[in-house]
């Protein structure tokens, strides 16, 4: 009953948000192709890109493995990575808490530039 309550009202409670910036403004934000890509992205703000879902796999509490690598490229090949979202789902709690933290699972939505 306590792990159930548990997963009720604690389940959700792990999230981590990255923003990218597009190419053009990683190098140099005063150039005018960056400022010309800003004042689209505030244009097309409202307009959600593409949102790939990958699941990872964590093991005793998450600690293993140290580190997992994503090549954002893979999903978004043409205008880069928007955001990247990794958390805890509601079935990702379910069986972190049926294997005792065993296998801690983890979420990860990688949102593409339109």
């Amino acid at each position: 009953m306590v792990c159930v309550l548990f997963v009720l009202f604690l389940g959700e409670c792990r999230h981590a948000w990255v923003r990218f910036p597009q190419k053009a403004c990683q190098g140099y934000q005063n150039s005018s192709e960056c400022k010309r890509m800003m004042e689209e992205k505030r244009t097309r703000k409202e307009e959600p890109g593409k949102i790939h879902t990958i699941h990872q796999r964590y093991y005793f509490f998450g600690l293993l493995p140290t580190e997992q690598i994503v090549d954002v490229t893979k999903y978004c090949p043409e205008g880069g990575p928007r955001s990247a979202h990794q958390f805890t789902s509601f079935w990702d709690a379910i069986w972190e808490q049926l294997t005792l933290t065993i296998y801690s699972p983890q979420t990860l939505e990688v949102e593409c530039y339109p």
